[in-house]
């Protein structure tokens, strides 16, 4: 019997709706004016980068040292399309008018899945098809320990065969039966069809030809491709990103993040671009953004940093309507369990809980998030998917809690100084495996630079762990640096020096709207950045995956919320929009829930 599967049920759209709107705040007339002016041809209209957050990678098949939303839902995608464009009316779900593909059906079981392509064209005329869905597979095939999206068992090693059945027809057999919406939603929404008849070579002179189909040397083109998109300052000019399949083809890049787009005027898409430019103005810093904002120069959609969120009366009297930017996703800091130093610390169960207790999520949301945030207590938000955490799962701020947990585990705990492993070994009492005696509970904290309400979080969060004798080292670098930083490693490699790290974003469900958990925190994942395994967090999430029963992502997520694979910071909002009235075609209350852009939407007024 076969079975078909679009979006999310109805029920689900619509609980996320209500979660969006009690988070933001709503919308609507109240937050400004709308255009009021003719819309008309041409112009250029400017975009703010998030402060630090530059793109700098555009070959669609992305390492986890630059899985960001910079790089992914505000630059790649405006020039490559995945099968499956992730957001509707301001929800996390399939809008089948901007996708690649019809959907999905299954058959066989869910064992099989049959995806026909809609009629797209590359921008040199050339059509998309099954060939370049085929091209990407190979290649992340070849190269899956290197990709951010791979994780052991899953894509593409639970594929068994692929079948072109003509141009816009191709069949997968999969190796066991999956949960279809998990299957569409965190697999196919992935695949990016790329050009083969143009990429499929070693060099930008080198001839093309079918190098994917061979693993050797679809790795020589990876390696090539990898290289290419490695080097920012020929992005502009480089001929192999002038093939495309979405809206836009970049013109012009700078090494400091900014970025030009051209509409690519062989787009077969809706929705055709009626601006003649798209930029993306980088920034230093928030401040420096408002300050360019305030000055009166021409930013189109920008923001207002959070701290100064008193200001949106003068924002809009300055003609920017405001509109709170909620993403779908979690907030957290991650902690790798394979640094050397710190790695046996965290390890311990009962030192992850005792550090959850001293994150003092109410503190944050009334203080440097100015009541714009709200509490997370693990990996989903509380939503259609989770109506509520079990009470006896979840972590709230309880600094006695902390220090019951370390003393009774054999440490002498020294309030605002730093505690100390007074009773080694691996007893119930005891601090546990790897823990020497004499051991000192203190850790390096590295996060984003230029994010006051980060940076504000971090100086309180050091006050709040030294209450239970747990020192954090404080250090800020620029966000592309703290995200290269993070990168997963192995205990023995030299590059494995973290050991907290706070990019100041957690987690987007873009790449993987359906929150099974599996690409964060399954083992060997490759955006498990901190290297936590557990054998039943696996089970849970693997129950999520391949099984349609909307109780198992329930389970991962009270699993995660207790076993504390990274600190659960509180949810915030991604921005607070500031969009000018001279800027039509942004749909109020309705910004992307994966925090993509769509320029092709947009148009100057006059």
């Amino acid at each position: 019997m076969l079975s078909t599967l679009r979006v999310l049920p109805l029920a689900a759209v619509a609980a996320i709706a209500v979660l969006a709107t009690a988070c933001t705040g709503g919308n609507s007339t109240a937050n400004g004016k709308a255009p009021t002016g003719k819309p008309i041809e041409g112009g250029t209209a400017t975009f703010a980068e998030s402060a630090g957050g530059k793109p700098d990678y555009i070959f669609p098949m992305m390492t986890p040292i630059h899985q960001s939303i910079a790089n992914i839902e505000q630059f790649n995608r405006l020039s490559y399309r995945s099968l499956y464009w992730i957001g509707k009316d301001g929800q996390p779900v399939i809008d089948p008018k901007l996708s690649l593909a019809k959907d999905a059906v299954y058959s066989a079981g869910n064992t099989e899945v049959s995806v026909t392509l809609n009629d797209y064209k590359w921008s040199d005329g050339k059509p998309v098809t099954t060939r370049d869905v085929e091209f990407w597979i190979n290649l992340f095939r070849a190269n899956k320990t290197v990709a951010a999206g791979y994780i052991p068992g899953e894509f593409p090693d639970n594929i068994t065969k692929f079948t072109a059945v003509d141009d816009k027809t191709f069949t997968l057999k999969l190796s066991e039966a999956y949960n279809p919406q998990w299957f569409n939603y965190n697999e196919l929404a992935q695949i990016a069809p790329i050009p083969q008849h143009v990429w499929d070579k070693t060099s930008l002179t080198g001839t093309v030809g079918d190098l994917d189909r061979n693993p050797a040397s679809a790795k020589q083109v990876y390696t090539f491709l990898d290289k290419q998109s490695s080097d920012v300052s020929s992005y502009g000019k480089n001929p192999l990103w002038k093939t495309v399949n979405g809206p836009w083809v970049l013109s012009t890049y700078r090494t400091d993040g900014y970025a030009e787009f051209v509409p690519n005027p062989g787009y077969s898409g809706p929705n055709k671009p009626h601006l003649a430019k798209f930029v993306e103005q980088p920034f230093t810093s928030e401040t420096t953004e408002l300050n360019v904002i305030r000055s009166g120069k021409t930013i189109d959609y920008g923001y207002l940093p959070v701290q100064e969120k008193s200001q949106e009366n003068v924002l809009k009297q300055s003609g920017y309507r405001i509109d709170p930017w909620q993403s779908w996703g979690t907030n957290f800091i991650a902690l790798n369990f394979n640094q050397p130093q710190s790695g046996p610390l965290v390890k311990q169960l009962y030192i992850r809980q005792a550090m959850q207790s001293l994150v003092n999520q109410d503190a944050f949301i009334k203080g440097p998030l100015r009541g714009t945030g709200s509490l997370n207590s693990g990996p989903i938000q509380i939503s259609a998917f989770v109506k509520a955490y079990d009470p006896s799962k979840a972590l709230p701020y309880n600094p006695d809690k902390a220090k019951t947990l370390l003393s009774s585990h054999g440490w002498t705990v020294t309030p605002n100084g730093t505690s100390v492993c007074a009773s080694p070994g691996t007893g119930a009492n005891q601090c546990g495996v790897g823990i020497a005696a004499g051991t000192k509970l203190q850790f390096n904290l590295e996060y984003s630079s230029g994010l006051v309400t980060v940076d504000q979080e971090m100086q309180a969060m050091k006050s709040d762990f030294s209450a239970a004798g747990i020192s954090l080292n404080l250090n800020q670098a620029p966000f592309n640096t703290v995200l290269a930083d993070a990168a997963p490693c192995k205990p023995n490699d030299s590059k494995c020096k973290w050991q907290i790290i706070n990019w100041g974003g957690g987690w987007i469900y873009g790449i993987n709207p359906y929150p099974s958990g599996d690409q964060l925190f399954a083992t060997g994942a490759g955006s498990n950045y901190g290297g936590y395994s557990n054998s039943n967090s696996d089970a849970l999430i693997a129950a999520a995956v391949h099984k349609n029963d909307p109780n198992a992502v329930v389970n991962v997520a009270n699993d995660l919320a207790s076993q504390v694979p990274v600190l659960w910071m509180p949810s915030e909002l991604y921005r607070i929009s500031a969009v000018s009235n001279r800027l039509a075609g942004v749909d109020i209350g309705k910004q992307s829930p994966i925090l993509s852009v769509t320029p092709e939407d947009w148009q100057l007024t006059k």
